[in-house]
């Protein structure tokens, strides 16, 4: 090992650098590469050297438990003790405070981190609902949960986003959905310039089957479903399990009614009011959608005698919720939950009727499309009364109904060359 007068040889990797001493010390000093230890998930740097051929060591500690931002840190601390920027091993120097001072300064030793950028982002993000906001704010955060919150959005590449998103207990609809919603976030980070490139454009989208069929039911369907929930509740009704109208769950048919023969999410239903349902015109008036645009829906016959018979039992009302909850008061009005309506509907369609398990509430949208195109409404009246964004989300159920195509041209007399095969 050589030795210099008032300065130090160390290696940096396959490296020799002559440096000058950084500190008043006047002998022998060896300089090596900083390390990084973790104990109890948290990483700390430590920096070592020799002085007059004894090892001395500082720890650090970093503040992390993630690796990738351990690294950066010690990427650029190591460069700054190589340009003698910093010296850890003074008596009067330490980690924390100095990151504190860059801090102060503006000049963290780390870019932007995760955490920070995705809460500007979620503050600037005033075009859309508050609904899609929550839906960005959980992903992301699910994200972060892997990555960790004080991830340099620069340390982020295309490795993590395909482990986030294409991970195998996802659906293949819910990894395509992560990547979406990540995508754009950072598009908005390249677009504010804190990373050069998106790291999702490397990742293929994955292909999702349409499993729309499996979730749609016929009116024949409905019809069965309905048998059963009467049955299962004059049965109880009779074991004296039921004994209030409450239990009786009075509601299921006009709601289950209402969404298979309109299509509306079961947001729009569970806060649909009377005051925007004009029984006498026969429409009704949707407010508070996903999009934010208005619709108008016309209602069927067979919805319409239902919502007179329940407008009756409820008191001919002007206003007011069309489903409250039974917990409502006349001073307090409540709205029915959701996983509620969604729970008994799955139960009597899949555990009573014996349905697909794969049958749903929000199946009963899907449901509701299918039948119009069957019945001759266009795909773009289908649109607008589902209130879809785009034709393409609309297009994805006029396969389901080309067989009912084929029958129409084939009685039309169009495809009489079949009959004749």
């Amino acid at each position: 090992m050589k030795y210099f007068h008032n300065s130090y040889i160390f290696y940096w990797t396959d490296v020799t650098y002559d440096v000058t001493l950084l500190s008043n010390l006047n002998y022998s000093y060896e300089k090596n590469m900083a390390s990084l230890r973790k104990r109890n998930n948290y990483y700390s740097i430590v920096f070592a050297t020799r002085v007059d051929g004894d090892l001395i060591q500082k720890t650090y500690a970093l503040g992390t438990k993630y690796k990738k931002i351990a690294e950066q840190k010690k990427h650029h601390y190591e460069k700054l003790y190589e340009a003698g920027e910093i010296n850890p091993f003074a008596d009067d120097w330490n980690l924390q405070e100095y990151e504190k001072m860059q801090e102060l300064k503006g000049t963290s030793v780390v870019s932007p981190i995760l955490n920070e950028l995705q809460k500007k982002f979620l503050r600037e993000k005033t075009n859309v609902t508050e609904k899609t906001k929550k839906t960005y704010k959980y992903i992301i955060r699910q994200f972060m949960e892997g990555v960790g919150y004080t991830m340099p959005v620069t340390r982020i590449d295309a490795d993590d986003i395909r482990a986030f998103c294409l991970r195998d207990d996802l659906a293949n609809a819910s990894k395509k959905n992560y990547l979406k919603h990540l995508k754009v976030f950072f598009n908005w980070l390249v677009a504010e310039e804190y990373i050069e490139t998106n790291p999702c454009d490397k990742i293929a989208v994955p292909k999702v089957r349409d499993n729309l069929v499996d979730k749609i039911i016929e009116e024949d369907d409905l019809d069965i479903i309905f048998k059963k929930f009467r049955e299962y509740q004059l049965k109880h009704k009779k074991a004296r399990n039921i004994q209030s109208s409450d239990q009786m769950q009075l509601w299921f048919k006009p709601l289950i009614t209402l969404a298979f023969y309109t299509g509306m999410r079961r947001k729009e239903i569970i806060q649909l009011r009377w005051e925007h349902i004009n029984l006498k015109e026969g429409f009704i008036r949707v407010t508070d959608t996903k999009n934010g645009s208005e619709r108008t829906i016309p209602i069927f016959e067979t919805l319409y005698w239902l919502l007179v018979a329940w407008k009756k039992l409820m008191g001919n009302p002007k206003k007011g919720l069309v489903f409250p909850s039974p917990k409502s008061t006349p001073d307090r009005e409540i709205a029915m939950t959701g996983d509620n309506v969604s729970k008994r509907f799955k139960f009597y369609a899949t555990e009573e009727a014996k349905l697909k398990d794969t049958v749903n509430f929000h199946g009963l949208r899907h449901s509701c499309a299918t039948f119009m195109l069957r019945i001759g409404f266009n795909v773009i009246e289908v649109k607008n009364m589902l209130g879809h964004k785009s034709l393409e989300v609309t297009n994805r159920y006029v396969h389901l109904v080309a067989k009912d195509l084929m029958r129409s041209a084939n009685r039309n007399g169009k495809m009489n060359y079949l009959n004749e095969a």
